[in-house]
C-alpha cells in the first residue's frame, strides 16, 4: 500500500472516531461527504469503517492499524482481483455457516472464512462485521491476527483444511 493511501485511511478512521466521540451514530455522516465518496472510490465500506470505530469504542479492540491493514487488503483486491467493479450482490447473514458448522470439529471456522471471503468481494450484509468480537475471540485462541486469517482465505480460495492447518501452525508459534 502506499504512504499515502495509508495516510488516508488513518485519516478516515480518527474522523470517524472523532464523529463517533461525538454522537455520531449514522453510518453515512461518520465521515465528511468527501471523504465518504472517497471511501466507497476505494472499495471499503463505510459500514465497516464505522464497525471498527463502534467496537473500538465498546471493546477496546480493533485498533486503527488492524483497521488500515484490513482495509488496505480489501482496496487492493476491490482493484486487482476485482477491477474496481462493486458488488452485485450482497450475501445475507442467513446465507453464511452458522456459528456452530464446524469443519473437522472447529465450530465458528466455516463461518468466518466465508465472511473473509465476502468482506474481500464487498458482498458481505451490512449486518455483518468480518473482524467482530466473536472472530477476534476465535483467532486469538490460535494466536492469529485477523489480517493474516484474511490473506490466507484469499491465498487458500477459502479452503478449510489449508486454513485449519493454517491457524493449527499459528497456535505452535
Amino acid at each position: 500500500m502506499k504512504t499515502a493511501e495509508r495516510k488516508l485511511l488513518i485519516s478516515l478512521h480518527a474522523e470517524a472516531q472523532e464523529s463517533y466521540s461525538k454522537g455520531v451514530r449514522d453510518v453515512s455522516r461518520i465521515v465528511s461527504d468527501e471523504n465518504m465518496e472517497t471511501l466507497l472510490a476505494s472499495g471499503v465500506s463505510p459500514v465497516f469503517l464505522y464497525d471498527c470505530v463502534d467496537d473500538l469504542s465498546r471493546y477496546g479492540e480493533p485498533e486503527m492499524e488492524v483497521f488500515v491493514e484490513l482495509a488496505a487488503l480489501r482496496i487492493l483486491y476491490f482493484r486487482d482481483v476485482l477491477s474496481s467493479k462493486p458488488a452485485t450482490e450482497i450475501v445475507p447473514e442467513a446465507a453464511l455457516p452458522r456459528k456452530t458448522d464446524a469443519h473437522q470439529g472447529v465450530a465458528w471456522l466455516l463461518r468466518m472464512i466465508r465472511k473473509a471471503q465476502c468482506f474481500l468481494a464487498g458482498s458481505l450484509s451490512q449486518d455483518i462485521m468480518y473482524g467482530c468480537a466473536g472472530d477476534r475471540g476465535f483467532l486469538r485462541e490460535y494466536g492469529a491476527s485477523l489480517r493474516d486469517f484474511l490473506v490466507v482465505v484469499r491465498d487458500t480460495a477459502g479452503d478449510p483444511d489449508k486454513v485449519l492447518k493454517f491457524l493449527q501452525s499459528s497456535r505452535s508459534t
